[in-house]
């Protein structure tokens, strides 16, 4: 399965982030962050959810979620700032906010023989 946006393809199946032809190079926890806020854009997910999910319930700070949130951003080309994709909604958790598309991606060029 992969979800389109933004010349971003999220290969769930390769467990890839690939921008624009060009694989990232992801922290898996990272890139799992991106996974659980693409599929759930439609919702807010608290951090309480985020520790579930991510961490599977074991207790850490809130630095550390600030720290993979920035992780994320950073390989989306994203900001604090801006939050063109992963918006924070203080005091209640993140949104995933850029336009993400079931899809499937061109396949890759033939290798020349």
């Amino acid at each position: 399965m992969q979800y389109l946006f933004n010349g971003f393809t999220l290969d769930l199946s390769r467990g890839e982030l690939v921008h624009d032809g060009d694989a990232i190079a992801v922290e898996p926890r990272a890139f799992a962050l991106v996974v659980y806020l693409v599929e759930n854009a439609d919702r807010l997910i608290s951090k309480d959810e985020l520790v579930e999910k991510l961490w599977e319930g074991r207790i850490v700070t809130d630095a550390a979620i600030s720290t993979l949130i920035k992780s994320a951003r950073k390989v989306l080309g994203d900001s604090g700032q801006t939050q063109k994709y992963i918006r924070t909604v203080h005091g209640r958790g993140f949104r995933f906010v850029g336009s993400a598309a079931l899809g499937t991606a061109p396949a890759p060029a033939p290798a020349p023989a």
